[in-house]
């Protein structure tokens, strides 16, 4: 018998969700924007029909860890979009602070815009787009766990595939994580500034011609 749980997350998550990220992205993009970015942004992805949003609870009943992606992701990136405002308004304290921030902020919003228009896909793929397990819970199986489930809600929509992408240097043991799941490499890019990135994806159904 298992020492945890995985669910669907619910509105009042959003706080401890928004904890562990803190916890597990320290120095991150999204991390630097500050917590009301960051509850925008979860609250965005509760919010949209299409989520897979799943948390982990210990056998306490805490959060301890949290998945969340989307199916049709180009729909999902034109409600991020429209909430655009929002989200700025709620990180504008932090950009203040860490004016250097801007650059990266306004790639991403680029990112974004792109995204929201690629149009639909015949077989639709879903994209896993944060993960975050407590740091003091690793090696317990929870960033397993939580996978796993979101890969099931994913069947289930009957879709393609799962696809993410993660940081190429500096972080074997998450791409080692990925592959050890099934994912495969598709390509690596280069972000503005040098980041490289690996594209992975995870085929739940095969195509035919």
């Amino acid at each position: 018998m298992s020492d945890f749980t995985v669910s669907e997350a619910v509105p009042k998550d959003i706080p401890a969700i928004v904890s562990v990220h803190k916890k597990a992205f320290p120095g991150f993009l999204m991390t630097l924007l500050g917590p009301a970015f960051l509850k925008v942004y979860y609250r965005t992805v509760l919010d949209y029909s299409d989520g897979i949003f799943l948390v982990l609870r210990d056998e306490q009943g805490g959060l301890q860890g949290f998945v969340a992606g989307f199916a049709k992701p180009e729909l999902f990136y034109q409600l991020l979009a429209k909430r655009r405002k929002w989200m700025m308004i709620s990180a504008a304290t932090h950009l203040i602070i860490r004016p250097h921030l801007w650059k990266r902020v306004l790639e991403n919003m680029r990112m974004v815009n792109d995204r929201s228009n690629t149009g639909s896909s015949k077989d639709m793929d879903v994209e896993l787009a944060s993960i975050g397990v407590a740091p003091n819970n690793g090696r317990r199986g929870y960033g397993k766990a939580l996978v796993r489930s979101f890969i099931d809600k994913a069947k289930a929509k009957a879709a393609a595939s799962v696809f993410l992408s993660t940081d190429a240097s500096n972080n074997s043991s998450v791409n080692e994580f990925y592959l050890s799941l099934g994912f495969r490499l598709l390509r690596r890019s280069e972000r503005a500034g040098g980041r490289l990135m690996n594209h992975y994806e995870y085929i739940l159904k095969k195509t035919t011609n």
